[in-house]
């Protein structure tokens, strides 16, 4: 049971972190707001030792500029990223690397198809679509792998993290591309590769490189092997574009995790704007879906509805926006469940999700609803 420290107001549904409810979030004086929300996420960030927001450090101080993603940082000898992974006092002293085109940092593991993956209910290792260009199998493909990629850092600082593990990592979790590339097409049981974390955003170079890597290898094995990010969209548009054309060129796709459409409750939610997130989508969407045909999705959209916060209310924005690009994008709602900082929240009560699925329904054509186990759904 969380207060509002501005309205008074006191319900389940308002975060204790937080401390302040979505309508004066969306309504109340940002200027009394602001100052509140960000220093609630200095806090948290203090816990893991980040900075409370992206450093931008002057000339002549610059020792590394970064325009990785929509943080854009510019670091001193003192300065840590936004997502952890430069620093340059530890690169000096040889303690903690800086990611690269070619190390990364990362934990891999195998997945049996169909795997829980957001976009499993559309693509080729959950269903018939792509058979036989990009899949083998006329139907789920089971008795196969997925390597799921997870990526240590974030561009975002979401206070109901669900993999909040990719703010904690070390040099043992520096992997060099070509030790991947030999481990994966070894295995020739794994037929995608997904990759998440945290996200994709603060080692998008590593990621691409590790995927074209892997398709030079198999050219001449007639081996299918399909590669997809899952981001929250924070990306520079000459990377995310890249990541775009690998994921259409194999099979594969892209997710957005479109977490609000208002950017106060991006903010409030996330520590960062979405403006950022809404261009990207607009762009690849625009630009690149449709492009394989009806019944190969190249991106899809997904939102976490988070009680009291991402309600359907906002879920009518989103999907609204989703269905002015084209009304066929495949689209996910994901029933909550509280980690994180955000531990006191309930699950999405019934009653919203059905009223978001609802909403979601009267502008998008290709609705799913992730997560039903928690609601007692099968």
């Amino acid at each position: 049971m969380g207060t509002c420290k501005f309205c008074g107001k006191t319900e389940k549904v308002i975060s204790e972190i937080l401390e302040v409810c979505r309508t004066c979030i969306l309504e109340g004086d940002w200027d009394q707001i602001k100052p509140h929300i960000f220093n609630v996420h200095k806090q948290v960030r203090q816990l893991v030792k980040l900075p409370e927001k992206p450093p931008k450090a002057e000339k002549p101080n610059i020792k590394l500029k970064c325009n990785l993603c929509v943080n854009e940082c510019a670091l001193s000898d003192n300065d840590i990223s936004y997502c952890g992974l430069r620093n340059i006092q530890l690169r000096t002293s040889g303690q903690l690397p800086y990611p690269s085109k070619s190390k990364g940092y990362i934990h891999g593991y195998i997945d049996s198809n169909p795997t829980n993956c957001c976009n499993s209910w559309f693509c080729p290792a959950g269903t018939s679509a792509g058979y036989p260009t990009y899949s083998n199998y006329d139907g789920p493909e089971y008795g196969t792998y997925s390597y799921a990629a997870f990526l240590y850092g974030c561009t975002f600082n979401c206070l109901f993290c669900q993999n909040s593990s990719h703010k904690l990592f070390s040099k043992r979790h520096l992997f060099d591309v070509e030790t991947l590339v030999n481990q994966i097409v070894k295995n020739e049981d794994i037929t995608c590769l997904c990759y998440f974390g945290g996200t994709p955003e603060a080692q998008l170079p590593f990621s691409i490189n590790l995927a074209e890597k892997i398709v030079e290898k198999l050219k001449n094995k007639k081996r299918i092997m399909r590669f997809c990010w899952e981001w929250n969209g924070s990306g520079k548009r000459e990377w995310i574009e890249k990541a775009m054309q690998i994921a259409i060129n194999t099979g594969g796709n892209i997710k957005f995790d479109l977490k609000t459409f208002h950017e106060k409750l991006n903010f409030a939610l996330c520590g960062v704007s979405n403006k950022r997130t809404l261009e990207n989508f607009k762009f690849l969407a625009e630009n690149y879906f449709g492009t394989r045909g009806k019944d190969m999705p190249e991106l899809s959209g997904c939102t976490l509805m988070v009680p009291g916060y991402t309600n359907h209310e906002e879920v009518e924005l989103i999907t609204k926006f989703v269905s002015e690009i084209n009304p066929e994008i495949p689209y996910s709602l994901l029933v909550f469940h509280g980690d994180y900082q955000m531990r006191d929240l309930p699950i999405t009560p019934k009653k919203q999700a059905l009223k978001c699925l609802e909403v979601a329904e009267k502008y998008l054509k290709n609705v799913n609803l992730g997560n039903k186990f928690l609601l007692g759904f099968s």
